[in-house]
């Protein structure tokens, strides 16, 4: 009983840390949108970015809307890259350099952070959050797919949806992006 009783308690602990971090991205990325400040956040899934975390800074940090704030200010060393969020639900590295997509159906008003967001959800296991400098829009990348001006309520629900509850979202993770997104990426 009691280590059922522990592994639910750290099951629940998971649950909780995840939930609050989504909740921290989705703020964090309505804050930044407010004020036309562009950002990249790349969220790990089930597969381990390893090789995109070497390319960066290297930090181990709790997930805040301040330091993810002062991440993307603008000006500052690490604006321009990636933030990417480990799959323990914390900051593993800034100023990432993201690979582009080769994809020519994208739209052609697509600029290089949303590009850049598209070819790494096409070649890792990951969800990215983008906000525009330009429209202060927000966007999410999954699976070479672009959903695009997201409301604040709609990107919450998106990241609950892709990272809550791993064993549902494996089994209908692809139905659900064909339901989102019809009519292609980026379009």
């Amino acid at each position: 009983a009691l280590s059922n009783m522990s592994f639910r308690h750290l099951f629940r602990r998971k649950a909780n840390v995840r939930t609050e971090m989504i909740s921290t991205v989705s703020r964090t990325a309505c804050a930044l949108a407010a004020r036309r400040i562009g950002a990249i956040i790349v969220i790990e899934r089930n597969v381990a970015l390893g090789d995109m975390t070497e390319k960066g800074v290297t930090i181990d940090a709790v997930v805040s809307q301040d330091l993810l704030a002062t991440i993307f200010f603008p000006n500052t060393a690490l604006h321009d890259g990636a933030v990417i969020i480990g799959h323990n639900d914390r900051i593993t590295a800034a100023g990432c350099v993201l690979p582009l997509s080769g994809n020519q159906s994208l739209s052609r008003d697509l600029g290089t952070r949303h590009r850049a967001a598209v070819g790494m959800s096409e070649s890792a296991d990951s969800v990215l959050v983008v906000v525009s400098e330009e429209t202060g829009s927000i966007s999410v990348a999954i699976g070479g797919m672009l959903k695009r001006h997201l409301s604040p309520d709609m990107l919450r629900k998106l990241l609950e949806n892709e990272l809550l509850d791993s064993e549902k979202q494996e089994k209908s993770r692809l139905a659900a992006i064909r339901d989102m997104w019809k009519g292609g990426a980026g379009k």
